[in-house]
């Protein structure tokens, strides 16, 4: 089972490589951009799926699908409505974006770890 997922993380990883060096053209950009997409919706399936396998956590299709629908809506209007002298700021806000969902994740974290010594202090 973990070759599957080594194959995914390594094929999600090729496609943002790919996407990035499409990124040096305007006239590539676009599809650039698909191949990071894809490459992020392949690491997305990979965890989910690795985190079903495995038992590890608690997968929510409701959240996990609604925010690959959210997040792919926001992304595909910001991508189409901006030109590309507005690339700058709408990188600045993609990476804003990532920021704000890394610190998430970063809070969800030590929201567990907090639960857990919690938990163990009862005991």
């Amino acid at each position: 089972m973990e070759d599957w997922v080594s194959v995914g993380y390594l094929l999600s990883a090729a496609l943002f490589i790919f996407g990035l060096k499409k990124l040096g053209h305007p006239r590539t950009a676009p599809f650039g951009n698909q191949l990071g997409a894809m490459g992020m919706l392949v690491a997305v399936i990979t965890t989910v799926l690795q985190m079903q396998l495995t038992g590890n956590g608690v997968v929510d299709w409701t959240l996990i699908i609604g925010g690959l629908v959210l997040g792919s809506a926001i992304g595909y209007w910001l991508a189409v409505r901006v030109e590309m002298t507005g690339m700058p700021e709408l990188v600045a806000m993609f990476n804003g974006f990532g920021g704000a969902a890394s610190a998430l994740v970063a809070l969800s974290e030590i929201w567990r770890y907090l639960e857990d010594a919690a938990i163990s202090l009862k005991v």
